[in-house]
């Protein structure tokens, strides 16, 4: 699991790009911020990320998930601090 669970958030990375000049890209490395004062990617588009990540599990695995659900707002550590966090979280979602 993750191995697909990289391979779709790697993905939705990708796509989301697309769509951003290039101070806005994501990179994609498990370090990477997302959701931090510190990180130069927007709420618009983490927002799109997140739908993006939702949309390919469904296409890849037929699994229909909600990624932000109210146990993320109630983690210790938010599943979307970094790249990484959102892999091993998308992870979780996959079992």
């Amino acid at each position: 699991m993750k191995k697909l669970a990289q391979s779709i958030v790697s993905e939705a990375i990708i796509e989301v790009n697309l769509d951003q000049d290039l101070d806005g890209k994501i990179i994609n490395s498990p370090e990477i911020l997302l959701l931090n004062s510190q990180s130069n990617v927007d709420s618009l588009t983490l927002v799109r990320l997140l739908i993006a990540v939702e949309r390919l599990i469904e296409e890849k695995t037929g699994k229909s998930v909600v990624v932000v659900d109210e146990s993320t707002f109630e983690a210790e550590e938010s599943p979307f601090s970094t790249v990484g966090t959102l892999m091993a979280h998308v992870e979780r979602l996959l079992i």
